[in-house]
């Protein structure tokens, strides 16, 4: 009989191939991420290197707000997309649509992936809102906070359809039906968030934050290392304010960030605590309403661009259902 550790090391070689058959991104996107996480790019070196063919370019001006006058993206307006975003949320909004665009290809079924998606965005805009009032985590780790949980069941998503949309039925991609999940799939969506963080670029760190994070682990390790905890932290208060509560359970996430926590007179709310506040509650209301992730303007026509197609080779012919790519 295997042993407990030779299951879970099994669950994470599992989680590896599936990151690798799924999450197939631009061959420069990876050190792009890299190096805009570890501030080692200008915005102009960033604008130079977006070159590379396959990138979502269209993506940046969206996200930026910015009119798409031309059929091709000029580069000055690519230059005004990274300055109004920064070279790293530039970079994250990249990879989102990526994988956004990888899972669209498999030709789920709206009723699937559109919740999914939409949860998502509102996690990555909280995380946003939130970032940005806290000085040690910023908008753009707030948003890679947001977006490390349901990347996993993205990928989950491509790699079985028939599975994962009966269990995320059930489940609604709940961590704790963890023996459910290891059942369906031979690994957990927290596994497969942490080696896609490693796929793009963004090192062990980010890994192992995402992992320990997601897993619930409460292990000392997170203690000795501030950068974990603060990502932890992050998450906590992600998920406690996206469900309504003022503050998390979590005695350290409360202790990380106690800026955060409401004062006792509700007459004295800092400012950007009520601010922060009124947008998370405008999210948790109709959710987000950010769609630059999608490869076209609108959850509609996103959904009516997944069609069948015709594949024609000397074994005969089959009908495959895809998406329809856009120009980029």
């Amino acid at each position: 009989m295997d042993s407990m550790d030779d299951l879970q090391d099994e669950s994470w070689a599992h989680a590896y191939n599936i990151v690798r058959s799924t999450a197939r991104i631009p061959t420069n996107l990876p050190h792009l991420m890299r190096a805009c996480w570890n501030d080692l790019v200008s915005p102009s070196e960033f604008v130079r290197l977006l070159a590379t063919p396959g990138l979502p370019l269209r993506s940046l001006l969206r996200a930026a707000n910015l009119p798409l006058l031309n059929e091709s993206i000029k580069q000055p307006e690519l230059v005004t997309a990274v300055d109004i975003l920064g070279v790293k949320a530039s970079a994250l909004v990249l990879a989102i649509n990526c994988i956004c665009e990888r899972t669209l290809d498999s030709g789920p079924a709206t009723k699937v992936w559109a919740p999914l998606f939409k949860e998502m965005m509102s996690e990555i805009e909280i995380g946003y809102h939130l970032g940005l009032s806290l000085d040690r985590v910023g908008h753009e780790r707030g948003m890679l906070v947001g977006f490390s949980r349901l990347a996993g069941l993205a990928l989950l998503l491509i790699s079985d359809q028939k599975t994962f949309g009966a269990w995320y039925e059930t489940t609604k991609g709940d961590a704790t039906h963890r023996r459910e999940t290891s059942l369906a799939f031979g690994c957990e969506p927290y596994q497969i968030s942490s080696i896609l963080m490693q796929h793009l670029g963004l090192g062990t760190e980010v890994a192992l934050a995402t992992a320990s994070t997601l897993a619930g682990d409460d292990s000392t390790i997170i203690e000795a290392q501030p950068s974990l905890q603060t990502w932890r932290a992050t998450y906590h208060w992600l998920h406690a304010l996206k469900n309504g509560y003022e503050s998390p359970s979590c005695e350290t996430a409360r202790a990380t960030f106690s800026e955060l926590c409401a004062p006792h007179d509700i007459q004295r709310v800092p400012e950007h605590l009520a601010l922060l506040r009124e947008q998370v509650a405008e999210v948790r209301e109709i959710q987000s309403l950010w769609t630059w992730h999608l490869p076209y303007a609108t959850y509609e026509e996103t959904a009516n661009a997944i069609v069948y197609r015709v594949n024609s080779n000397a074994n005969g012919t089959t009908w495959t259902k895809g998406l329809v790519q856009p120009a980029r």
